[in-house]
């Protein structure tokens, strides 16, 4: 049996980064699937495009859900317009989310940073518990685990927004 025959309706989240993209596929609220972090040193578009497309081949995700990403520049822009057309042209629902908006979702627990997010999102999704990133301050760049937490609070806004209407 497929994966794509045992999942119907599965959601795939991406959160591009400068080195590459994390990635969750739940296929409810709280249900993660599968999950990982991309990354390419040389050929990076070429090797991160077909790395997303293996992803729709062997999931066939229904939805994907990405952060507002027009006021990016350079490579990630590039990564999430080609994302979303890829999901377009094979007929996927495509959601877009911006950074105010995953906000209002995780603020009603009081989580509003990206680092409060991934924490709440540790607390319910016992599978992500022990991949907590570190705290990014001023010294520390982000850790490339946020990008996994960030792809996951994308899901889960998916599924808040789409409850509610």
């Amino acid at each position: 049996m497929s994966a794509a025959s045992r999942y119907k309706g599965l959601v795939l989240a991406a959160h591009p980064t400068s080195r590459g993209f994390g990635w969750v596929i739940f296929e409810g609220p709280l249900a993660p699937v599968d999950w990982g972090i991309a990354f390419a040193k040389r050929a990076r578009n070429q090797r991160l495009f077909k790395r997303f497309e293996r992803l729709l081949q062997r999931y066939e995700p229904a939805v994907l859900a990405l952060e507002h990403f027009e006021n990016r520049t350079g490579a990630s822009h590039r990564l999430c317009r080609m994302m979303k057309h890829i999901a377009e042209c094979r007929g996927m629902e495509t959601q877009v989310f911006t950074r105010p908006a995953i906000q209002a979702v995780f603020g009603s627990v009081g989580a509003k940073t990206r680092y409060e997010i991934a924490e709440v999102i540790r607390t319910q999704i016992d599978a992500f518990s022990h991949r907590m990133p570190r705290k990014r301050t001023l010294i520390v760049n982000a850790d490339p685990k946020q990008a996994l937490f960030d792809a996951a609070a994308l899901a889960l806004t998916y599924f808040s927004v789409s409850r509610s209407s």
